[in-house]
């Protein structure tokens, strides 16, 4: 849900300014050029729904959200759920995964943590989850020690 309500307004000139939900910390997520050719692609998709659909482009940044439906308004939790569904079910058909492979958007948040390269204090800090607790939740990597002293 975070994503379906970012704006306009979120975008910064160090990166995406986060509004995470649930009692999280906002973090403004520096830009890649990864992130940066995502950002852009979908204001071009949004521009090009508004333009087809002669939608009124609002003038306050907070209102122009980035992601949008096809009727040119803000796509909705349960249009990007049964999107999300749609887009795993081809995916299996066409063998892109196997079926037992089959992911929920909530898993990309835990991969994306678990892929933050540092200790579990940074991967806490780029997540916005308050509690290091929520790290045995959603850090999935499993930590090489060493071995005991004999």
């Amino acid at each position: 849900i975070e994503v379906v309500t970012l704006t306009d307004a979120n975008e910064l000139d160090e990166g995406i300014l986060t509004n995470r939900r649930k009692g999280s910390r906002d973090n403004i997520v520096r830009w890649t050029p990864r992130l940066r050719t995502v950002w852009e692609g979908a204001k071009a998709l949004r521009a090009r729904v508004w333009e087809r659909r002669k939608t009124p482009i609002p003038i306050t940044a907070s209102k122009r959200f980035i992601i949008v439906a096809s009727h040119g308004g803000p796509l909705l939790k349960t249009s990007l759920d049964t999107a999300w569904q749609r887009f795993i079910t081809l995916a299996i058909a066409d063998g892109e995964i196997e079926s037992e492979e089959r992911f929920a958007l909530h898993d990309l948040k835990r991969r994306g943590i678990t892929d933050t390269p540092g200790t579990r204090a940074d991967k806490q800090e780029a997540s916005g989850h308050r509690d290091a607790k929520m790290m045995d939740v959603y850090d999935l990597s499993v930590p090489t020690v060493s071995p005991s002293a004999d």
